[in-house]
């Protein structure tokens, strides 16, 4: 008789033999193949032999504790769990990811089976002390940890959510262009996409971002493209957002966490503080001309000549820190990925932060190949071509994972 009447699915994923294997059909070809390519055909056995024997191991520990599921990563998205299900993931950080967000709930326990290859920020435990977690869990004697997730949210009422990031771009990744609407602002952009990451994902895809335009604007002295690259009037006034009919498009909706939005959520959107001001976001040496919002929200040059920018608005350690690596962290961040400055592209709105009052919009300009697609898992994206807007915004559904 079973200890517990829940079930315990394990999910695994594939190995990279086995993903060979699928395109060579025999262990010979699949040998030659990956020599032929210069890589180490011991290696990929020695990963799959570790792998495979960590998942045989743990299905017959957990055998006598309750029933047993093994579920492969590529049937996820048609998957069923039961309220009661325990799901443990036996791999790494990404599978993690890629389950977390088709759950309702359910915990989540990360195994890591080979530490001597994979970190594991998302995977505390070994599969040796799976048995013990999973009791530990079932009765209730095991904290976990609450995940906030990120959802992109089309006009046709498609759907998507995220774990650790958003890709939003170009499939071929091309140059992608949109229109950015973000804070009561908006500006048609060039670049290589949009990332916007949860704080669970803000050490992975989003730290290199980071890293790598803090160390470019650290070598790069003075403006070694000249000054007048970009259009002055680029950025201006979201009226769709912040004019007077504000909260009643489709977008006010996909925020909402009931089926009508809070009146004072609406209010506050559509009211802005007046001490929102362009200059507010846009960089201290930017070539921009000085604007100004009037009361009726219409954005006019405050002068003809001389352009003098306020200071900008600063995203410095101390406010990031309240995002980077919470994994419940209230909010998103985003950066555009090499904004390309033209006379029709601005680079004004590249880098921010999203909470639940204040979402990022993108208009696609994209004939063709435009996507969206989280986690990494380019298979599984929405369509993002010309005449589509998406709102990316903090997702109602949290994740839960055993600590």
């Amino acid at each position: 008789m079973k200890k517990f009447e829940n079930r315990i699915i394990i999910v695994r994923r594939e190995t990279r033999l086995e993903k060979v294997l699928e395109a060579q059909n025999t262990l010979s070809q699949a040998r030659f193949y990956i020599k032929r390519l210069g890589g180490d055909f011991a290696e990929y056995e020695d990963e799959h032999n570790q792998y495979t024997e960590s998942v045989r191991k743990l299905r017959q520990n957990l055998e006598e504790l309750a029933n047993i599921q093994v579920l492969d990563r590529k049937y996820l998205p048609n998957f069923i769990f039961a309220a009661n299900d325990v799901v443990v993931v036996i791999g790494q950080d990404g599978l993690v990811a890629n389950t977390l967000k088709y759950l309702e709930g359910q915990r989540l326990i990360g195994l890591n089976p080979d530490r001597s290859r994979w970190d594991g920020v998302l995977l505390p435990f070994v599969p040796e002390d799976a048995t013990k977690i999973i009791d530990e869990a079932i009765r209730g004697k095991r904290k976990y940890e609450e995940v906030t997730m990120a959802k992109a949210r089309l006009q046709n009422g498609q759907e998507l959510l995220a774990v650790n990031d958003f890709f939003i771009g170009q499939k071929a990744h091309a140059s992608a262009r949109y229109v950015l609407k973000f804070r009561g602002l908006k500006e048609p952009q060039s670049s290589s996409g949009v990332i916007v990451s949860t704080g669970l994902g803000s050490t992975g895809w989003m730290k290199s971002i980071i890293a790598g335009a803090s160390r470019i604007n650290a070598s790069v002295i003075g403006r070694p493209y000249g000054g007048r690259q970009e259009s002055e009037n680029l950025t201006e006034t979201d009226e769709e957002a912040y004019g007077p009919d504000a909260g009643d498009g489709w977008y006010s909706a996909a925020l909402a966490p009931a089926p009508a939005m809070d009146a004072t959520a609406i209010r506050r959107m559509g009211q802005p503080k007046k001490s929102r001001r362009l200059k507010d976001y846009l960089p201290r040496d930017s070539d921009v001309k000085d604007l100004s919002v009037n009361a009726g929200m219409s954005m006019t040059p405050a002068r003809q000549a001389g352009p003098k920018i306020g200071k900008k608005k600063s995203y410095g350690p101390s406010e990031l820190s309240r995002v980077v690596g919470k994994w419940s962290a209230e909010e998103l961040i985003f950066a555009v990925r090499e904004p390309f400055p033209s006379k029709s592209t601005g680079t004004n709105l590249v880098f921010g932060k999203i909470n639940r009052d204040e979402p990022l919009r993108l208009e696609s300009l994209m004939g063709e190949n435009g996507v969206i697609f989280s986690d990494g898992m380019e298979s599984d994206f929405m369509v993002f071509n010309s005449g589509a807007e998406a709102v990316i915004s903090i997702a109602d559904k949290k994740g839960r994972i055993v600590v």
